[in-house]
């Protein structure tokens, strides 16, 4: 059940070739039954719970634009095969003008003879209008109590509908959220990890990346509780459609995709709704690295929306998000009183609650920083370095030249409580250690009495203040955002670990890992690897085809199967979208 496919050696070739073009193996897709089974992924104790037979009907939306027919069909059969037929009402399909030959009357004729016609609806987009509006034109047809949006390379699992209606039924103004799987897109196998919960956050880049929740968030609740989102991922949450016709729907100003899913979840949290993630609810998905294609350029796409939501939303926390990306702050983005007249009449929180109660690691420098920048040594040119560490065990930090560097040489330091010691912040749910930086240029770690100390080598270590000690003395240099942290030392070691998450402090991801700063291209997907980012920083000197070749099978050997299948979607989306000396190779 859920297996991939493994191309014979003659169909290989045709297999890469569909790969690049359509971002999934399109040749190992019409291959996979359109009506297969996959694996239960869900964790152990779901299987138990009992559903009321009374639960409210649900509509999905499924938006579409040149989807390959046995990966969209794909998705409409598992809904059909593995969704109670008392709680299914619609499944609306919105061509958002595709132009493959397949999708037009061939789709039309196979929908009519496979489904059954008030179930199954195809709405046709007459020019290009992208995912959001698309979604917004399906939802115009929707006559259920409840509404899921979908992407059109999807397959759920067993019962992954009901444990979504129940928090709805507790609460009508609840997003629940299932927890996605992945379908890798070269095999099409279904891969999951047993017992595995995420939630997704972000960062002043508006990054979206995902991580573990609090162990305080965990404590106490069974596998079947809901645990609180931060933000959503597109696909694969439902909401009440009268509730979702209250808070405004999408904001049809957005172009095309990206951004909606962090506004959307903004809005409800301020607005008094929740936003929840169930366990025993289990989508795949194929996480891709062009979800769409994008008229105007994809980040360019990206920024128009975010400045929506920004300017709506975050008040005067933009300012963070304007410092990572300044050609935002004069982009015009259109009128925007409908949005704000919106949030006025909703009675809406402001942005200061939402770091407060709902995703208080992302941490906002400026007004509480008494330092920030490169931490450079007296008289030396070196500077506090964490080696672009990321989250992989242990490290020391460092000392190398100075660079403009903010992603591995700027440092934070927080005034914090009545007597206004500066700390240098560690991750939740870790013990927060204070350290002084004192008149004399010093930084003085409060629990040990210690300083730290510039050693040859060059490497740090703690040693006993001295005042007038050169190699003791440390002062700041602003950069760029600030946007980088590091932790806690013990007496007579190197100064702790360090760990990158893009101005926010990942909770829980790895013991007493601390949060930092990344500049570098994020990816832009749900299948987030920490391990896929340390091969980032390589990949990112490759010049040649031969050396991108050499990296691939160096960096693939001793990887389990599962971290194989990623590591190949890793390379893919740098390739395409982070490297344009590589686009040139291509």
């Amino acid at each position: 059940m859920g297996r991939g496919v493994v191309l014979p050696v003659g169909e290989k070739d045709r297999g890469e070739e569909a790969l690049k073009k359509y971002n999934v193996n399109v040749i190992a897709s019409d291959l996979v039954s359109l009506n297969r089974q996959v694996p239960d992924s869900r964790p152990v104790g779901c299987e138990s719970v009992q559903y009321a037979d009374d639960l409210p009907t649900t509509a999905i939306v499924i938006p579409f634009h040149n989807e390959w027919p046995s990966v969209l069909l794909r998705t409409v059969y598992s809904i059909i095969n593995r969704t109670p037929k008392s709680l299914l009402k619609q499944i609306i399909l919105v061509d958002d003008a595709s132009n493959l030959r397949a999708l037009k009357e061939d789709l039309d004729h196979f929908i009519k003879e496979h489904f059954p016609e008030d179930l199954v609806k195809l709405v046709r987009m007459p020019e290009r209008v992208g995912l959001i509006r698309a979604r917004l034109e399906g939802f115009r047809h929707v006559t259920a109590e409840v509404v899921s949006f979908f992407d059109s390379h999807m397959e759920v699992n067993v019962d992954w509908l009901q444990p979504l209606l129940v928090e709805i039924v507790k609460d009508r103004r609840t997003v629940a959220m299932g927890h996605l799987d992945y379908i890798l897109p070269q095999t099409f196998e279904y891969s999951f990890t047993p017992g595995y919960r995420t939630r997704y956050g972000f960062d002043w880049r508006l990054i979206f990346f995902e991580t573990y929740f609090l162990k305080s968030q965990e404590k106490d609740k069974d596998v079947t509780d809901p645990l609180p989102g931060v933000v959503m991922v597109g696909p694969g949450f439902a909401i009440s459609s009268d509730y979702f016709r209250e808070i405004g729907t999408y904001d049809e100003g957005m172009k095309i995709w990206g951004g909606e899913n962090l506004e959307l979840a903004w809005r409800v949290w301020l607005c008094g709704g929740r936003l929840v993630h169930l366990a025993c609810s289990k989508i795949g998905h194929i996480a891709r690295p062009q979800p769409y294609t994008f008229p105007d350029g994809r980040y360019e796409t990206e920024i128009y929306n975010y400045k929506r939501a920004v300017e709506v939303w975050m008040g005067p926390f933009k300012k963070f998000v304007y410092q990572h990306h300044p050609q935002m702050k004069d982009l015009d983005v259109g009128d925007l009183s409908g949005r704000k007249a919106l949030r006025d009449r909703l009675h809406c929180r402001n942005f200061t609650w939402y770091l407060q109660n709902v995703w208080p690691e992302l941490y906002p420098y400026g007004d509480n920083a008494t330092h920030w920048g490169r931490v450079k040594a007296m008289n030396e040119d070196l500077c506090l370095d964490n080696n672009e560490y990321l989250f992989l065990g242990p490290e020391p930090l460092q000392v190398k030249p100075c660079v403009y560097a903010p992603e591995s040489q700027c440092v934070g330091v927080r005034e914090d409580g009545e007597d206004m010691a500066p700390m240098l912040i560690t991750c939740q749910d870790q013990p927060t250690p204070t350290w002084t930086y004192t008149p004399t240029r010093q930084l003085k770690h409060d629990q040990t009495g210690l300083c730290l100390h510039l050693m040859k080598g060059p490497k740090l270590m703690m040693q006993s203040c001295k005042r007038g000690e050169q190699a003791q003395m440390w002062t700041f240099s602003e950069t760029g955002p600030p946007i980088s942290l590091f932790s806690e030392t013990q007496p007579g070691r190197a100064l702790g670990e360090v760990g990158f998450c893009g101005a926010t402090q990942l909770p829980n991801i790895y013991p007493k890992a601390v949060g930092a700063g990344l500049t570098k291209p994020h990816l832009q997907t749900d299948v987030v690897y920490q391990m896929r980012w340390k091969l980032f920083v390589k990949f990112d000197k490759i010049q040649t085809v031969s050396e991108l070749k050499s990296f691939s099978t160096t960096n693939r050997k001793g990887l389990t199967h599962r971290h194989q299948a990623n590591f190949i979607l890793f390379c893919q989306e740098n390739f395409v979208l982070f490297s344009q000396r590589c686009l040139k190779m291509a």
